[in-house]
């Protein structure tokens, strides 16, 4: 199901109907819709109404989050998502777009090597109807998105974390009608940016530079790349050849960071990402600092994983110096 009545009450900032789904006991299939549902939003924004972090970065955050216990789902976390979608405007005219180059009778024959040319070469008046003209010719694949996130990833300090989110919030459900949203949402992001030439293979990977970054870089930059690295992908070969770029550059300077011997980080309990995580959304905290703060969370949950228990502290403390 791509189109419902609570994705409808999200487009149209109908905080009120939302609600009403929330009052219901939400599981399985229920609570699967609704966060598709908000992923779907989440790249249906205007890349005009942007400020910061792009909005799929924190809900795909926030639907992992909601993942520690799915039988159990944190509404609090819910109702904050769709809240803070109201924050944007909506692309309306997604359909017409292709509906346009259906009418104008333009050949189907495209090819993803043109994109690419028209992409690098910052060729925007005309990338629109080339990106809608080679969509349309793969029959609405997720090609054309694929294509786009390589090239966004030749500049992985920029778009890194932004990729690592689209790709995963359009994994959770891999709906086809769906695919435009997503491809129209990284063509927005690339717009207007010059992008650097694509790099060379580097001898470097996520994991050697892990322990580096955990102790004084960007936590959630780690978090995107290593998972990236990791992810089964079919242009998996030139995102890791980004990434092991980016990898080969980074350098960090020592923060000195004192660990936390003691942090909840370490301690087991089930829920301590979800309980933490509303923390933040109960705080005073503006909505893009809550945002920003859920991101760096999602991204040390899953850093976490990876770990060694002789670094916990540190991370609970870089965490805690982030998030405070």
């Amino acid at each position: 199901m791509t189109d419902s009545s609570f994705r409808s009450a999200v487009i149209n900032q109908d905080m009120q109907a939302c609600q009403k789904f929330y009052s219901q006991n939400i599981s399985g299939t229920e609570l699967i819709q609704i966060l598709n549902d908000l992923l779907f939003c989440s790249v249906s924004v205007k890349q005009s109404t942007i400020q910061d972090l792009h909005p799929v970065c924190v809900l795909n955050s926030i639907k992992n989050l909601i993942g520690d216990d799915r039988e159990n789902p944190s509404k609090l976390l819910l109702e904050f998502a769709s809240n803070y979608l109201c924050g944007f405007e909506f692309r309306d005219d997604d359909e017409t777009q292709l509906d346009d180059v259906v009418r104008d009778g333009i050949g189907l024959t495209a090819f993803l090597g043109d994109l690419e040319d028209a992409c690098q070469q910052g060729e925007w008046e005309d990338l629109q109807k080339l990106t809608a003209k080679t969509f349309m010719a793969s029959d609405r694949s997720r090609g054309t998105m694929d294509v786009f996130a390589e090239l966004a990833l030749q500049d992985c300090e920029r778009s890194a974390i932004f990729i690592f989110h689209l790709l995963r919030a359009y994994q959770f459900q891999e709906v086809k009608e769906d695919n435009w949203a997503f491809t129209k949402c990284i063509l927005e992001w690339l717009r207007g940016k010059a992008l650097p030439q694509p790099h060379d293979q580097a001898d470097s990977s996520p994991s050697e530079v892990h322990d580096l970054v955990i102790e004084s870089g960007d936590l959630s930059l780690l978090g995107a790349v290593s998972r990236l690295w990791e992810g089964d992908y079919v242009r998996i070969r030139g995102y890791q050849r980004e990434v092991s770029h980016w990898c080969s550059q980074a350098f960090y300077t020592t923060l000195n960071i004192k660990p936390s011997l003691n942090h909840w980080l370490i301690k087991d309990k089930k829920r301590k990402f979800i309980h933490q995580a509303e923390t933040i959304v109960k705080s005073q905290k503006s909505q893009l600092e809550k945002a920003n703060a859920l991101v760096i969370l999602e991204a040390v949950r899953s850093l976490y994983k990876t770990t060694s228990p002789t670094q916990f502290g540190i991370l609970g403390a870089r965490l805690d110096q982030l998030i405070r």
